[in-house]
């Protein structure tokens, strides 16, 4: 609508072009105040984020110091246990003799103890012969 010299303007058209302007600029007013509020929104939902996201942070940062105290804690006691468990095998190792102790067997078996240990190819009495030997093998 092209606009005419307002001078050319009758009182009605006058006053429809300005109920027709006031409904624009409260149209506009109103789709500007919807933006700002909605901007207020995101801003408001922006910060209570961050500030989770930032508490979130924190806590990760002291659950994983926690997670790292806990596992040295848990090595060192794991090697305490190692150091002790070999000192205690050591220990067992040193046994002082006592009064009640009785000596222990010789592993090794004896018929004559003048003659010593018996030795292992001594236990068969007679040796087979060489040559009944070969003839089982060769067929």
């Amino acid at each position: 609508m092209a606009l005419k010299n307002p001078l050319d303007y009758s009182d009605a058209e006058v006053r429809k072009l300005l109920v027709t302007t006031n409904k624009a600029k409260n149209s506009l007013t109103s789709e500007l105040k919807d933006y700002e509020w909605r901007l207020d929104s995101e801003s408001q939902k922006f910060s209570k984020a961050e500030e989770q996201r930032k508490t979130f942070m924190v806590q990760l940062y002291g659950a994983t110091e926690a997670n790292r105290i806990l596992n040295t804690e848990h090595r060192l006691k794991h090697e305490r246990m190692q150091k002790s468990k070999s000192q205690n095998k050591l220990s067992e190792k040193k046994i002082t003799p006592t009064k009640n102790m009785t000596p222990r067997r010789s592993p090794v078996k004896m018929l004559d103890p003048k003659k010593g240990p018996v030795k292992k190819s001594a236990l068969v009495k007679n040796l087979p012969k060489l040559e009944e030997r070969k003839r089982k093998t060769n067929y």
